[in-house]
């Protein structure tokens, strides 16, 4: 089921003086079972865009189709697009609402119609999902911690099966530990389940460990769109529109402004460390034990 945003544009109070282009012509491919990024500096567009993909917003110029088919054409159901692509966003728990976790996370499937039987399975099993036990199903959603509430808000989404999920910062304002756990769902949703991922992020280490593919926004415009090693590999690009690539990258770049021959497409602590580990031991075999140095 892929999705395409073709020529996208749509600016804030138009023709007004404080008139904000969000999206300058934003055309854009997302294939079935991808995990695509989407970063950018604040005010770049990323959270539009995402909200043209289930029907949020309308196109003021453009289009987005799902599945081959324009969102807004004739005859196109925005109920069975939503049931196609669903959208998390920031503070989900803020949605919350109903008495008991039960409820609120069956909430969406009844209202596609679903039977209790079905509606009862996918409640269980969205729960599983997010990382809860069965027990928290009887209980209020207001006396859990933050965290709990957010992956009950999360379990809402999931219950009713989209094929494609949208998340907009779904790790905002947790802790460390919680938003590990949230992004180690979202991972496992992923890679057990095919479900196609699209994460907007100002986390670099987060996207870069997550994402199969990065797309760079900047002033309504995508700036850059390849693979992690490519994008955080152009850091001079992301520093120039206001983005740090991850630490490891960073301090690639910085060892390699200092002349030191290293890769500028790391990642992770671990490659760093191999990294720092050959640059060490390459130039130790430079110098002769007697302290002249030597050529290789």
């Amino acid at each position: 089921m892929p999705i395409e945003v073709r020529g996208l544009t749509y600016t804030y109070a138009a023709g007004t003086p404080v008139q904000v282009i969000a999206l300058d012509g934003v055309s854009l491919r997302i294939d079935d079972g991808e995990f695509l990024g989407i970063i950018g500096p604040t005010g770049s567009g990323k959270s539009t865009l995402v909200q043209h993909l289930n029907g949020l917003l309308k196109p003021q110029e453009g289009a987005v189709l799902v599945d081959g088919v324009d969102i807004w054409g004739r005859g196109t159901s925005l109920k069975d697009v939503r049931r196609r692509v669903g959208l998390i966003f920031q503070y989900p728990e803020h949605q919350i609402f109903e008495e008991t976790v039960y409820e609120d996370v069956a909430f969406g499937p009844r209202n596609l119609g679903m039977p209790a039987s079905e509606v009862d399975r996918r409640v269980r099993e969205a729960i599983k999902l997010v990382g809860l036990d069965e027990g928290i199903l009887t209980r209020s959603p207001f006396e859990l911690s933050g965290g709990q509430m957010r992956r009950v808000a999360i379990a809402g989404v999931l219950a009713m099966g989209h094929p494609t999920i949208v998340l907009d910062e779904p790790t905002a304002g947790l802790d460390p530990r919680g938003r590990d756990e949230i992004l180690g769902h979202i991972r496992r949703l992923h890679s057990e389940r095919g479900t196609t991922i699209i994460l907007v992020s100002h986390n670099m280490e987060d996207v870069a460990r997550l994402a199969t593919r990065i797309v760079v926004m900047n002033k309504g415009k995508i700036v850059l769109d390849g693979t992690p090693r490519e994008i955080f590999g152009k850091a001079d690009v992301l520093h120039r529109i206001g983005l740090a690539p991850p630490e490891v990258t960073e301090l690639m770049r910085r060892l390699r402004l200092r002349g030191k021959d290293v890769r500028m497409d790391v990642l992770t602590v671990d490659e760093a460390r191999e990294e720092i580990v050959r640059l060490v031991r390459r130039e130790a075999g430079a110098v002769h034990p007697s302290g002249v140095e030597t050529r290789c």
